[in-house]
C-alpha cells in the first residue's frame, strides 16, 4: 500500500519502539541527510536546490526518525513532512520565500505523491529492484507530461547489474501529473535498505 501526503504533513507520532541512536556532525546537508538516511532507514524526497549551500545541524543522542530529521533541518529554513509510510518530504519553511515553495502546496504535494508512487510501482514489478535489499539515491528529470526524462544514481546500489536494471526500470516511467512550473530539477528520491514487509512499499 503506497501511502499520500497531505497539505498539512501526517499526523501520526513516532512510536517510542523507533527510538535510534543518531551521531550526525555538521555536515553538508546532503551529506547529513545521506547520513541519516541510513541510520534510520527511511526514505526522503528532495530538490538538490533545497539543500545547496546548507549546513545540517549536529544529531547526538536518542531520537525518532521525526525528530532526528527535524533536529537536522533545524536553523536551515527547511522542513520535514512525513507521509504514512515512514517517508518524509523536504520543503522549505511556509514563510521562506522561494521559487520552490510551489512544492508545499496541494498540487505540489499531489505531484510529489505521484512521484513516489511511480518510483516504488516501477521498482516493485521486479524481484532485482524491488527496495529493501539495497540503497540508492535517484536524480529524476520530469517532463511537464509527467514523464520520466532521465534517471540517474547517485553512488550505487553495490550491484553494477542492479544498478542498470533500476534504470532501466524507471525509463519512461509517467505519473501523469506535472511538476510545479517553478521547481527545480532534478528531483531527488533516497531509498533505505529495508525488509518492504516492514514498510508496504511493494505490497498489493
Amino acid at each position: 500500500m503506497l501511502a499520500f501526503f497531505s497539505a498539512a504533513g501526517s499526523t501520526r507520532a513516532d512510536d517510542a519502539s523507533t527510538l535510534r541512536v543518531y551521531d550526525i556532525a555538521a555536515h553538508p546537508l546532503d551529506t547529513a541527510l545521506d547520513i541519516y538516511i541510513r541510520a534510520s532507514g527511511t526514505q526522503v524526497f528532495y530538490e538538490t536546490a533545497l539543500t545547496a549551500g546548507l549546513t545540517a545541524k549536529p544529531v547526538n543522542g536518542r531520537f525518532t526518525p521525526g525528530a532526528a530529521l527535524a533536529e537536522l533541518l533545524t536553523g536551515t529554513g527547511l522542513i520535514a513532512r512525513r507521509t504514512d509510510s515512514d517517508a518524509f518530504i523536504i520543503l522549505a519553511a511556509p514563510r521562506q520565500q522561494s521559487v520552490l515553495a510551489g512544492l508545499a502546496t496541494a498540487s505540489g504535494l499531489l505531484f510529489m505523491t505521484a512521484l513516489q508512487r511511480g518510483v516504488v510501482d516501477a521498482l516493485c514489478r521486479s524481484e532485482r529492484t524491488r527496495p529493501g535489499a539495497y540503497k540508492v539515491a535517484l536524480e529524476i528529470w520530469i517532463a511537464p507530461s509527467g514523464m520520466f526524462q532521465r534517471t540517474s544514481l547517485v553512488g550505487s546500489t553495490g550491484d553494477l547489474e542492479r544498478d542498470r536494471a533500476v534504470v532501466a526500470a524507471l525509463s519512461g516511467v509517467s505519473i501523469r501529473v506535472a511538476p510545479p512550473s517553478d521547481s527545480l530539477q532534478p528531483f531527488i528520491l533516497s531509498i533505505g535498505a529495508r525488509p518492504p514487509d516492514q514498510t508496504g512499499d511493494c505490497s498489493g
